[in-house]
């Protein structure tokens, strides 16, 4: 299950599930843009389901959904969330719900569902999309660094409750992705320190893989050239 789908980072995360042969679920708000992804993947490896990840019930129809079609995901990659740039005075109380709601409350609740899931089926791997503005605030993106260091303790604990029954989750934390969206927001940056969505996307599959079953509770910093 691969949720965020549909964006850069999402688009990237698909493509490797399938380069190695991996059905997946790939879920979003927009299921024209669902379709469409499923139409460029290899026929029979990419199936679709669009639902607003902050609500508890589309959640466990989203988890009911993929239950149909075989079973508990044997790994869940949860790339939704949101970015808004500005500093604490001049951020409104619209831009904290915002963030809030699209990092934090979809974590929560595909977490909070997984756990379920993966506890019944007595194994189950779970990567999030943090940041490292996580670990330390920077001007900019006070509310932001807020919001997935929220995603971050909410892995680590995870990850500790689920080690009795084989549990893994973990958390990728991408520095500046090159994608189309970061270019056009910052046309003039310098993008040589810029890491690629195909390399995140690299260290994500690997954390569901079998070779990584000794990986828990780790955030796991992918920031290119930069460091």
């Amino acid at each position: 299950m691969v949720t965020g789908a549909t964006g850069a980072l999402g688009g990237s995360v698909v493509a490797r599930f399938v380069a190695a042969g991996r059905p997946v679920l790939a879920v979003g708000r927009d299921r024209e843009a669902l379709v469409e992804l499923a139409g460029s993947a290899p026929e029979g490896l990419v199936a679709v389901h669009a639902a607003d990840l902050a609500e508890a019930g589309d959640v466990a129809a989203l988890f009911d959904a993929a239950g149909s079609d075989g079973g508990t995901p044997a790994a869940v990659v949860h790339l939704a969330g949101g970015f808004r740039h500005g500093e604490l005075a001049d951020l409104s109380d619209d831009d904290w719900r915002f963030l809030q709601r699209a990092n934090v409350d979809t974590t929560f609740r595909v977490l909070a569902e997984a756990a379920r899931r993966f506890a019944a089926a007595g194994e189950g791997a779970f990567v999030a999309v943090s940041a490292p503005v996580a670990s330390r605030g920077a001007p900019g993106v006070g509310a932001y660094a807020a919001a997935k260091a929220a995603v971050l303790r909410l892995v680590e604990a995870a990850a500790r409750e689920w080690a009795g029954f084989g549990g893994r989750a973990n958390a990728v934390l991408p520095g500046t992705m090159d994608t189309p969206a970061n270019r056009a927001a910052m046309p003039d940056a310098d993008r040589g320190g810029w890491v690629s969505t195909e390399a995140v996307a690299e260290v994500i599959h690997y954390l569901t893989t079998e070779a990584a079953r000794g990986v828990n509770g780790a955030a796991v910093r992918v920031t290119g050239p930069a460091g």
